[in-house]
Formats: C-alpha cells, sequence, structure tokens
C-alpha cells in the first residue's frame, strides 16, 4: 500500500490524505497514476507540432514572458525517462475548437504513464478526455488501467481546470 493523495482541483495540487491523526493508505497503482499525471515533467527544448497547435511555446518565447523555466524535478537531470507530465503546459493553452486541447491531454498522459508498459507494471492503458458539462474550463479524463494478470482493468477519474478559458 501507498500514502494517499487527495487532488485538489481548484487548487492543482494534492495532499497527503490523514484518517485519525495518521497517513491514509491507498491504492499503489493510484499512487503511480497520480505521482505520473501531477508532478511537473520538463518541458522541451522545442515544442512538438500538436503542442504548437494548443499554444504552447518554446521556454524564453514572447508569449510566455521571456520565461525559461522549463520546470521538473532535478532527480530526472541525465534520466532516460523524467517523471511526471506536461499537463502543466496546458494551463494557458488556447481552446481552438472542443478537440485539439482534449487530443493533446490524451497524448500527455499517455506519454506520462508509458513507463507502467514499459516497466510491465500494465499491459495497456486507455485514456479518456472530455471537457465538463458543469465548467467549460475544466477537462474531465479517465485512465484505465489493465495489469497483465487481471480480469478487469483499474478506472480512476480525473479533472484538470485550465486559466482564462
Amino acid at each position: 500500500m501507498d500514502i494517499a493523495i487527495n487532488w485538489n482541483v481548484l487548487e492543482a495540487r494534492g495532499e497527503w490524505a490523514i484518517v485519525s491523526g495518521d497517513l491514509a493508505l491507498d491504492n499503489p497503482l493510484r499512487s503511480a497514476v497520480m505521482i505520473s499525471l501531477f508532478t511537473d515533467r520538463t518541458a522541451p527544448e522545442q515544442p512538438s507540432a500538436s503542442d504548437q497547435q494548443v499554444g504552447i511555446t518554446p521556454p524564453g518565447n514572447a508569449a510566455n514572458s521571456g520565461r525559461r523555466d522549463r520546470r521538473g524535478w532535478w532527480g530526472d537531470a541525465g534520466a532516460d525517462v523524467p517523471i511526471g507530465s506536461r499537463i502543466w503546459q496546458l494551463r494557458r493553452a488556447i481552446k481552438v475548437g472542443e478537440k485539439a486541447i482534449l487530443l493533446e491531454l490524451e497524448q500527455i498522459i499517455r506519454e506520462a504513464l508509458q513507463w507502467l508498459i514499459d516497466d510491465g507494471v500494465v499491459s495497456s492503458i486507455n485514456v479518456a478526455t472530455a471537457w465538463s458539462v458543469m465548467n467549460v474550463s475544466t477537462a474531465e479524463f479517465s485512465v484505465s488501467l489493465w495489469e497483465p494478470t487481471a480480469a478487469q482493468p483499474q478506472t480512476f477519474l480525473f479533472s484538470w481546470t485550465w486559466e482564462g478559458l
């Protein structure tokens, strides 16, 4: 078992859950998914074409006020595969139509969770994304993971709120 993480959508951060004055425990696969999705992965020097399509600009570009901060975790320096995701880059993405950001979000989620397949933790991953019917600036997404010997997937539901959409 792993320490349970409660995700706060509005503040875009997680906190360890406390029960009766002690750290709560949770499903280790859920913990791995939470860390993989909601830890900031280092941004590439040059965004891909699909990144640029939704308004993700290179570090130091005028659109991001000249900032060179690529975020990420210092422990990833020299790592072949960094931890985390680039969901944070979508924070100021441009909502062009209904699909572009959702497709980019799906790609970013798959990129962040690929290590689970590479390491044999799961045999396949399914990601579904949609705009919330309650809040047009919030995307909801589900991640279904099939462990190699499981008959049914484990499915986790999340949401992410954008600024300025």
